[in-house]
């Protein structure tokens, strides 16, 4: 059992929900997942306020060719950071030590991925160096085409490929150390600036600051509901 993580709100995004709850059974999730629905505030508790407390700059959304002035942070992309950000506080209170998954409300489990996510957990212990791993196949399609992503060699193991990319494809699916989640809070408190979407403060702190290592699994285990359309993006 490893301690896992929905970022769903249940009242606002009764559809996700419903997906997440259908899937736990369908998929018989709660035999290797401990599961528990966090939520701590919503796009439209995003007041100018909050905005002024933890939108200070926009030095990470630069590093990938955006600005707050052309195309600023929405409400969404704010507290969906600011979810990651206080669901990562709370493991780093209650734990010690350990691996953890943080999901999106819009995830879609892929067939057999409890036997595939145990497979997972057994062989990264044979990586020594990683903080988070990205089981998602969020924006991956693109990465490749456009992007050149994966360009590292991987790591393989059994059949699945472990890529060193330090960049994410979007987070719908992250399973976090607990040293990793350490390292990623000590960033983020030093300045408490939400200068960038979630994905982007980890890929600049892995890119440019360094010591934070982001592999991605080949192949993914979950899919993004947004990205398929399946679901209304609510970052937007």
């Amino acid at each position: 059992m490893i301690k896992t993580y929905i970022l769903c709100n249940k009242d606002k995004e009764p559809e996700r929900f419903k997906s997440a709850q259908n899937q736990i059974v369908t998929f018989n999730l709660s035999e290797t997942l401990d599961i528990e629905h966090f939520n701590y505030i919503w796009a439209d508790e995003i007041t100018q306020e909050i905005r002024k407390k933890y939108c200070k700059s926009d030095w990470t959304m630069r590093k990938h060719g955006r600005n707050m002035k052309d195309k600023p942070l929405t409400n969404g992309e704010i507290s969906l950071f600011l979810n990651h950000i206080e669901c990562l506080k709370k493991i780093r209170k209650e734990y010690s030590d350990g691996n953890f998954i943080i999901f999106e409300s819009d995830v879609l489990f892929k067939a057999n991925f409890n036997i595939k996510l145990q497979t997972v957990l057994n062989q990264i212990q044979n990586i020594n160096d990683w903080d988070i791993i990205n089981i998602g196949y969020g924006t991956r399609d693109y990465m490749r085409r456009c992007m050149g992503h994966p360009k590292a060699n991987p790591i393989k193991i059994g059949n699945n490929k472990y890529y060193k990319e330090n960049i994410n494809s979007c987070t719908e699916g992250i399973i976090w150390n607990y040293n990793g989640i350490c390292k990623f809070l000590n960033y983020y408190e030093q300045k408490e600036d939400i200068d960038g979407p979630i994905d982007t403060k980890m890929d600049v702190l892995s890119t440019y600051i360094g010591g934070f290592n982001i592999y991605w699994l080949e192949p993914p285990l979950v899919k993004q509901g947004s990205i398929l359309k399946i679901f209304k993006s609510t970052i937007h």
